[in-house]
């Protein structure tokens, strides 16, 4: 059996930019002489976060509901979003949950960074919970945003990943890394 090895890149060039992302040709080669095209699409990094609130019924999550134009449907998921080139994705993280939802958090703790598809993305995925949170200010959305708030207990998010509205797919994986934060096992 051959064990794979790296890939060279000998040159690359734009074929596309569409505003949001990129997308680039990349000719590679390998050592034992496999050539061949790849394209990548390039994106901003992106961060999620799992905020929780501590009510008298317990720990809840923060959710968001929001249209999501590439299905085409309203998706129940955690807040996030881009991070700027250069800006540190715990000070985005904390912009985006302000933004998004009017609460900040007393903490903010990284649980891990994910590719959301290596095959042919270069961005990353970097997931966060954020303990302690109230509300603070009213939303300040975006020009093309509606969000709707949602408190949902904790096992009721967890037990809502497959529904209709929660196909997120990172958002599933933030949630598993957050089960592994709290030390519940599978």
């Amino acid at each position: 059996m051959t064990k794979p090895k790296a890939w060279r890149e000998t040159a690359r060039h734009r074929v596309a930019d569409c505003r949001i992302f990129d997308v680039t040709a990349s000719e590679r080669e390998t050592e034992s002489g496999l050539k061949g095209t790849f394209y990548l699409l390039n994106s901003l990094d992106w961060a999620g976060v799992i905020p929780v609130v501590d009510t008298p019924r317990g720990r809840e999550l923060l959710m968001i509901r929001q249209f999501r134009h590439g299905t085409g449907r309203l998706c129940l998921e955690f807040p996030g979003g881009a991070i700027e080139r250069g800006e540190d994705p715990l000070l985005a993280i904390g912009r985006e949950l302000v933004e998004e939802t009017g609460y900040a958090p007393e903490m903010v703790i990284p649980i891990g960074d994910l590719s959301p598809n290596p095959a042919f993305m270069t961005n990353s995925f970097h997931a966060f919970v954020a303990e302690g949170c109230r509300s603070v200010c009213p939303q300040c959305l975006d020009e093309h945003e509606e969000i709707e708030v949602l408190l949902v207990p904790e096992r009721d998010a967890i037990d809502l990943v497959g529904a209709e509205e929660n196909g997120h797919a990172l958002m599933t994986a933030a949630l598993f890394l957050y089960m592994r934060y709290r030390g519940w096992s599978l």
